[in-house]
């Protein structure tokens, strides 16, 4: 646990040995979870990169095992937090920044304000920023709508309605844990695609338990209308961000990815000349959980770039 802005924040620091000859030096790879999400979602992930590069992970303010943050908290702030959690974990050395949906906006922005410090982006289904920066009525509609359950759930979390639809889900009753998170949200949810369980159902079973936890916890709730508040202003900020011309980028949209967002995705990778652009073979959003070797084969694609950058660095200052 480190102490960042006032407040105790999980991270989970791997500093892998991984002998690679002077004068490179492998880039710790800094993983950033999606909207709500901790770092148990890279668990699949983070136990493969960390047999070829040190690993950070953490869980922002409010998410996971970490201390409530602030009730409001904007992108750069969000940036100035990671940047508190690495001037403790890692305080120097390259880094290789990997996020995930709103995590992608985070790490973005980090790489648009600390550059010198980044050797590396990794792109998992980033938001469409176009349709995020100037929403349009239904975009509005749609966040507002997920602000209002978000706050529902935070009441079902004091009261202990959340623990009992999170103990349904533990027992693998899905379709009861759906209707009665209908019934928390006054009928808003609906639609099968409303009911995303696949954290809970894919991760293994002594992971499930704590996720089932993380989502009993007001502040849980608190961080997630936080983050959906921000996400206009964050994705306008991106979208003014320096194009990324030289940097190692890999860019990943999901299989279901809808076919704008991912023709900006793929814009997004031919940014730099060092870009790539990859599709997952059949995954949804959670790709790091649903199609983890998609996410490794990018990270190490970018990680051997940024270290054969170094190396070719190095051996000009020879």
């Amino acid at each position: 646990m480190y102490a960042v802005g006032g407040r105790r924040l999980h991270v989970d620091v791997h500093a892998t040995p991984v002998g690679v000859a002077a004068p490179t030096v492998v880039p710790t790879v800094v993983l950033e979870a999606a909207l709500g999400a901790s770092s148990l979602g890279w668990m699949f992930v983070e136990r493969q990169v960390r047999t070829f590069a040190p690993t950070l992970a953490y869980d922002r303010a409010g998410l996971g095992w970490s201390a409530p943050g602030p009730r409001q908290q904007t992108l750069p702030e969000a940036v100035a937090e990671l940047d508190g959690v690495l001037r403790q974990a890692v305080p120097s050395g390259p880094l290789v920044l990997v996020g995930h949906s709103y995590g992608a906006l985070i790490v973005r922005y980090y790489a648009a304000r600390h550059p010198a410090r980044v050797a590396g982006l990794v792109l998992v289904d980033p938001p469409g920023l176009e349709e995020w920066a100037h929403p349009d009525t239904a975009h509005v509609a749609k966040l507002a709508t997920g602000i209002r359950l978000a706050r529902r759930g935070g009441w079902a979390a004091r009261c202990g309605a959340a623990r009992f639809v999170a103990w349904l889900i533990g027992i693998g009753a899905l379709e009861l844990a759906a209707r009665c998170a209908v019934v928390v949200s006054g009928g808003k949810l609906r639609e099968p695609s409303d009911f995303n369980f696949t954290p809970a159902i894919l991760l293994p079973p002594d992971a499930k338990p704590i996720l089932r936890w993380f989502w009993t916890r007001p502040c849980f709730y608190d961080a997630l209308i936080s983050q959906m508040e921000a996400l206009p202003e964050a994705a306008r900020l991106v979208a003014q961000a320096p194009p990324l011309t030289e940097l190692p980028l890999a860019v990943l949209s999901a299989a279901d990815t809808p076919p704008a967002q991912a023709a900006e995705h793929e814009g997004a990778a031919r940014q730099s000349r060092r870009g790539q652009y990859l599709t997952a073979r059949a995954s949804g959003h959670w790709i790091p959980i649903e199609e983890p070797e998609t996410v490794i084969a990018a990270v190490r694609s970018v990680v051997a770039q940024a270290v054969g950058m170094q190396y070719d660095l190095g051996k000009s200052a020879l």
